[in-house]
């Protein structure tokens, strides 16, 4: 027999809200165990499972706030606790024998006028619970950040003072340049002192919980294409360097005469690699980015004299790109020298470029002959077009 002193003040929606809570962690308590296929199949005794509770936790008639630690005793052996919502509800699933009588206290030390019989897989909800009278002392909860600057600690449940037992919800967010290193505090209780967003549980005095931050390790990222003429790669983030797992927005753009081809680099992972327009997720090292450029299909450029003048739109191409077309192409023997020239020139052009004397000696001494040959010599041959 379930008895309980206490009126019933949820409404519909809330108990049927709270009885399929209970049904669920009961199903689940049952098939997730394997209690439910052991049974079918005969073994053992059947089995005992916990007693359902739920409903709401008030102080003569008004509701108490969140995170307010609700316990239930079987026989005064505490074996299950929980902690109320932000609408003063609470769900407990209780383990026990049967004919125990279970019991409640919330906030630690306060008990409730309600009792029941334990009874196995029984569901009691609404079963509200009633004090009258919340803990006499309150406790301030006091954030800080250790160094001081180095990022924000924040109490996400915001109701300070509270009651001995009070679970607080708590984040930290390191500023720029920082990592979040753990938790510290002279008393109480954390779900988790290494994660960023955890818990506090309030001791009986009052706290100062501690966001301690370290500096970051952060690491260089260095924007690179390849061949050096085909193009330009940006760090559009801009942001270096950069903390291990950051991702970055980076941009690849084409010259006259190339495209796109891909993404490399010797560590990180990018979004798409095959994409001129992408993210990459920085490693724990120094990083080059490559963005790789290919002739485009059916497009010939001088690429010497492009390396020599480090511009694919130097004017003194014109000249060259002129007599290309109207002297060389047009013969066999001139379309089979241009297409010989386009197999070697590239890595050759590569290199020029990488080397600010290589480009002078090429520039002054073979690639400005040329041109003021053949702007000298323009009117004979270019009649020929």
């Amino acid at each position: 027999m379930i008895r309980q002193t206490s009126g019933n003040n949820l409404t519909g929606r809330r108990a049927g809200w709270l009885a399929g809570a209970l049904g669920l962690l009961l199903a689940l308590s049952l098939t997730v165990g394997g209690v439910l296929p052991a049974y079918a199949n005969g073994v053992g005794p059947v089995p005992t499972v916990p007693h359902g509770f739920a409903g709401t936790v008030s102080v003569n008639g008004a509701p108490v706030p969140a995170g307010i630690l609700v316990q239930a005793f079987v026989n005064d052996v505490k074996t299950a606790e929980t902690t109320t919502d932000a609408a003063s509800n609470y769900v407990l699933l209780v383990p026990g024998y049967a004919g125990g009588t279970v019991t409640f206290k919330v906030a630690g030390t306060i008990p409730a006028d309600e009792s029941a019989t334990w009874v196995s897989g029984a569901i009691s909800s609404p079963f509200n619970l009633t004090i009258h009278e919340m803990p006499t002392a309150f406790y301030d909860l006091t954030m800080a950040v250790a160094p001081v600057g180095t990022g924000n600690a924040t109490d996400m449940t915001n109701n300070s003072p509270y009651a001995p037992d009070t679970v607080v919800s708590i984040k930290a967010v390191p500023a720029t340049g920082y990592q979040f290193a753990n938790w510290t505090a002279p008393a109480g209780i954390f779900g988790n002192a290494t994660a960023a967003s955890t818990t506090f549980t309030m001791p009986m005095a009052d706290v100062t919980v501690t966001a301690n931050f370290v500096e970051g390790v952060t690491y260089t990222l260095t924007m690179t294409v390849s061949p050096v003429m085909g193009g330009t790669a940006t760090d559009v983030t801009g942001a270096s360097a950069y903390e291990e797992g950051e991702v970055i927005t980076i941009q690849a753009v084409a010259a006259s005469g190339y495209q796109f081809a891909r993404w490399t680099a010797t560590a990180g992972a990018f979004g798409n690699a095959n994409a001129a327009s992408t993210i990459f997720t920085m490693p724990a090292a120094d990083v080059t980015v490559t963005a790789v450029f290919e002739v485009t299909g059916g497009s010939l450029d001088c690429f010497i004299a492009t390396a020599a003048y480090g511009s694919p739109t130097a004017e003194q191409l014109d000249v060259l790109r002129e007599f290309r077309d109207v002297v060389l192409l047009p013969s066999s023997l001139g379309a089979e020298l241009v297409s010989l020239y386009y197999k070697i020139s590239p890595p050759i052009a590569e290199v020029i470029s990488q080397h600010d004397f290589l480009r002078t000696v090429v520039k002054g001494g073979f690639v400005d002959p040329i041109v003021a040959i053949l702007n000298w010599s323009y009117a004979s041959w270019a009649e020929r077009g």
